[in-house]
């Protein structure tokens, strides 16, 4: 399916330093996230569906926005926006777009803002925040320089125990070949890392049960290597249960998963207000103990 980005006009009608900081840390969450729906971006910023409906349609009205309509959600659900910045909004702010990978690029980005989203709507993000933070694909070289490249990592802490997990959306288009090659590229990346993981988010059990069998004739040493269903992580979130790569087919939940006792707790931890005050103000999250 061939999707087509709109803006409402070419030019910004409003300066960004009149928008409302919720707003303006829209923005830099989508320079980094590329794409995101209404429904996520009321996760991660608005708080309420109708709100951040509102707010995205004032935002496109005003320029700094694009948007192409997605497939409808179910029989009754209407058809949903994708939102991305405009080139106005670029120019003006001073970033620049990632070229867009194939006709799929779209799905697979979205599912990963989703697989994100389905975390932090674990928990109350202001009483027990459970995503410290979040490195979309853009920005995930911040933490792994020299490769492989996660589509997502998050930095998790649930009080009793943190870890680190690298999220790869896996769309059961990638043959043999290059799972195993980011298997290995992953061991000797984070291979003696305590607390590190890299967790496969699948469309099946049966994709699962491949990639199980795809990762016995590989050496991972101690490499943690999990795997989960997408309707199972969007159903359950942390409470979600896992699949190990290697050993017993049962793993504990994601919850379960983050033993390391390290602290890995940020001053700002994503979609709480403080974090959005952080990104609507131009600052930067504090990353070096958390990625660790």
């Amino acid at each position: 399916m061939t999707y087509r980005f709109r803006s409402a006009c070419t030019t910004l009608r409003r300066d960004p330093g009149h928008l409302r900081v919720r707003d303006r840390a829209v923005l830099r969450i989508l320079n980094r996230s590329e794409v995101a729906t209404a429904a996520q971006l009321a996760v991660l910023a608005y708080g309420n569906r109708r709100l951040a409906q509102a707010r995205l349609r004032q935002l496109w009205q005003m320029g700094y926005l694009e948007r192409t309509t997605l497939p409808p959600t179910g029989p009754r659900g209407g058809a949903p926006y994708a939102y991305r910045l405009s080139s106005a909004c670029l120019h003006r702010l001073g970033y620049r777009r990632n070229p867009w990978r194939g006709p799929g690029y779209l799905a697979h980005t979205l599912d990963a803002v989703e697989a994100v989203c389905a975390l932090i709507g674990t928990n109350d993000p202001e009483a027990e925040p459970l995503v410290q933070l979040w490195l979309p694909e853009s920005i995930v070289a911040d933490a792994l320089p020299d490769g492989p490249v996660p589509d997502t990592i998050v930095v998790l802490d649930v009080g009793t125990g943190s870890g680190v997990v690298c999220l790869e959306i896996d769309e059961s288009t990638q043959h043999v070949a290059p799972i195993r090659d980011k298997l290995q590229a992953y061991r000797r990346a984070i291979g003696g890392l305590t607390g590190w993981h890299v967790l496969f988010v699948v469309p099946s059990m049966a994709r699962a049960g491949w990639l199980r069998r795809v990762a016995h004739g590989c050496d991972l040493g101690g490499l943690s290597v999990l795997v989960v269903a997408a309707d199972e992580l969007h159903r359950h979130g942390a409470a979600a249960e896992l699949t190990t790569v290697l050993g017993s087919a049962r793993a504990p939940t994601l919850r379960g998963l983050l033993a390391d006792g390290r602290p890995r707790r940020s001053a700002t931890p994503v979609a709480t207000g403080a974090w959005l005050e952080l990104l609507g103000s131009g600052g930067g999250e504090e990353r070096g103990a958390l990625l660790v």
